[in-house]
């Protein structure tokens, strides 16, 4: 029984660490929304002002996300109302999954909150 619990444990830490998720280390305005055509299967990339700390240091370009589901749609309108508002924004991102379309290091938008 001791061995079944102490397996569990070890799987559970091992499962968080798999997951690579990141925050932006706190709230900052968007400095820029990067939107693109057709061909980049409706991509919009997001760069907060002022970013410091891990979230720089692991997605020093920016956070991704495709618009191709209404739920990332959601995300989106989300992201232009605090870009137009000037609001800030905390991002959680997946630092595993870079976008291909850019040379540079970016996450993979997991959550956005606004403040």
């Amino acid at each position: 029984m001791k061995r079944s619990v102490f397996f569990a444990g070890v799987m559970a830490l091992f499962s968080l660490g798999a997951q690579a998720t990141v925050t932006s280390g706190g709230y900052f305005k968007i400095d820029k929304l990067y939107t693109w055509a057709d061909y980049t299967d409706n991509v919009f990339l997001i760069r907060l002002e002022s970013q410091i700390g891990a979230g720089l240091e692991n997605c020093p370009f920016g956070y991704w996300l495709d618009k191709a589901s209404s739920t990332n749609s959601n995300v989106y309108s989300a992201a232009l109302s605090a870009y137009h508002a000037g609001t800030k924004v905390l991002i959680y991102g997946d630092e595993g999954a870079d976008w291909a379309g850019l040379s540079s290091k970016e996450c993979k938008i997991k959550s956005l909150i606004t403040e």
